[in-house]
């Protein structure tokens, strides 16, 4: 299985993002690597399945070595101007989340917040706003007019 070879307008299409890309099969997948120059090629990408299995290399791996490419795209200031906006989108969102929070504890029911002033002055037992029993109207309960 070692004669197994990419398509050759993909590694034409490699070779054109950078000289020094190439693709070697390593006995399960393709490996896409990068000579540095000196000693051996590293590997940048494997490709494979979604499910780890085998396949041959093509437009997805081209877009994915071109993404990490950081000498194409946009230039260095609008990226840190980029990550920048994003960072300070996330401190924002982080400051909102933590504000709602502090809103979510602070909400309280009138019977909850009745019941915890009662305590906190001890006047005796809380106005229990679950399992309130009514006295049931009878011959001992005077009612007053």
């Amino acid at each position: 299985m070692s004669d197994v070879k990419p398509d050759r307008s993909f590694i034409k299409e490699l070779k054109l993002i950078d000289k020094r890309l190439d693709v070697k099969f390593n006995g399960n997948n393709f490996v896409i690597t990068y000579d540095r120059g000196h000693g051996e090629p590293v590997n940048i990408a494997l490709v494979k399945r979604d499910d780890g299995g085998f396949r041959q290399p093509d437009r997805r791996d081209l877009e994915h070595v071109k993404g990490g490419d950081l000498a194409q795209g946009d230039s260095m200031d609008i990226r840190l101007r980029k990550l920048a906006y994003a960072s300070e989108q996330m401190r924002a969102q982080m400051r909102r989340q933590a504000r709602q929070n502090i809103r979510d504890m602070t909400k309280d029911g009138k019977n909850q917040l009745a019941k915890a002033f009662i305590q906190r002055t001890n006047q005796g037992k809380g106005n229990a706003a679950f399992r309130r029993v009514e006295p049931k109207p009878g011959k001992n309960n005077v009612r007053v007019v």
